[in-house]
């Protein structure tokens, strides 16, 4: 059976258009065009935003998924623009890394899971608010009543699944590791709509700001659904490989301590991490041919084909990778 070969198609921003974090670009974009063209707050919003009372009670179940494709619109281009754009800044941001190390096609399908249970959430939030009467019926803070649009739900599962595989890397906002990165901000957004919530109580004054209108539990629900996907996928498919990401040394080791016998093998295993991550990112048998054949050792004593996984421990040590993965990619394709 003929492979799909992206090579010589069109590419935006370094990937082929029909790459996973293309057709999630250019479908958030083609859906806030027409809305733009509507106007906003039309049947799109009314038929495919996420409203809660409309799910329960008219069994408009499809909201919990669709609204991560409509964005928001008005007067004016910049506020509009930027609803989207730091979404999709967002996501390609770190979808480009996690590609690099995730099949691109499963990276799309726990995008799409994690927006999914972020729409669950904003609906099970909404619910319990309105049963115990937290939530006040007609507000902004996830209601019963309120529409939740957005793809930060999708976004958001992506950003836990980056803090899975690069605990260690830091951003600029928030000032913190990749790791604690989602939970931060949910944190922070939660505690802001307890701030508003307990205003809204003393003085009945409903305002909200920028903050305040952030669907929280549907940030919650993206991040906890990437992180259920992604264990998932690695338990029942072939594990998603670990980039490497060492730890800052805050105290020099003692001169006379022992060496791990792991950090030995550490440059080898980094060497050979880039290796597959960069063929990974090659669709073409014929490149990926290319890129092994001058990098082939001589006078090897390969252990058998059956043996090698790229993923083994032992594989990855190995500084013969190259030539065992060079013999598999002519296993699977003969013609090469």
């Amino acid at each position: 059976m003929a492979k799909r070969n992206y090579g010589s198609s069109l590419k935006l921003f370094g990937f082929s258009v029909f790459h996973p974090l293309n057709i999630i670009l250019f479908t958030n974009f083609a859906v806030w065009g027409l809305l733009m063209l509507e106007g906003g707050g039309g049947i799109l919003t009314y038929y495919f935003g996420l409203n809660p009372s409309l799910v329960v009670e008219k069994g408009m179940v499809w909201q919990i998924f669709t609204y991560g494709f409509l964005h928001v619109v008005g007067e004016g281009l910049f506020m509009p623009f930027l609803h989207i754009g730091m979404n999709m800044f967002g996501l390609y941001t770190l979808g480009f890394w996690i590609c690099r190390y995730m099949n691109e096609w499963k990276f799309f399908t726990i995008y799409l899971l994690s927006q999914l249970g972020g729409g669950i959430f904003v609906v099970v939030f909404a619910f319990v608010g309105l049963k115990t009467g937290l939530v006040p019926e007609y507000s902004s803070w996830d209601s019963y009543h309120t529409s939740t649009i957005g793809a930060s739900g999708g976004v958001f599962g992506i950003l836990a699944i980056f803090g899975n595989l690069f605990p260690e890397a830091r951003f600029a906002f928030p000032p913190v590791r990749a790791k604690y990165a989602p939970w931060v901000l949910v944190g922070v957004g939660f505690a802001y709509d307890l701030f508003t919530l307990l205003q809204y109580y003393r003085s009945e004054d409903h305002q909200t700001s920028f903050f305040g209108m952030m669907s929280n539990s549907g940030h919650l629900g993206g991040a906890v659904f990437g992180l259920l996907a992604l264990k998932i996928f690695s338990h029942w498919g072939k594990p998603v490989k670990s980039p490497i990401f060492i730890k800052r040394i805050k105290k020099e080791a003692s001169p006379n301590a022992p060496i791990p016998m792991d950090n030995l093998f550490e440059v080898q295993i980094r060497k050979n991490r880039d290796l597959l991550s960069k063929l990974h990112s090659i669709s073409s048998v014929e490149e990926r041919e290319k890129v092994l054949q001058p990098l082939q050792a001589t006078n090897t004593n390969l252990c058998p084909p059956s043996s090698y996984d790229s993923e083994d421990p032992f594989c990855l040590r190995c500084e013969w990778l190259q030539n065992c993965e060079l013999r598999r990619l002519r296993k699977n394709d003969p013609l090469v």
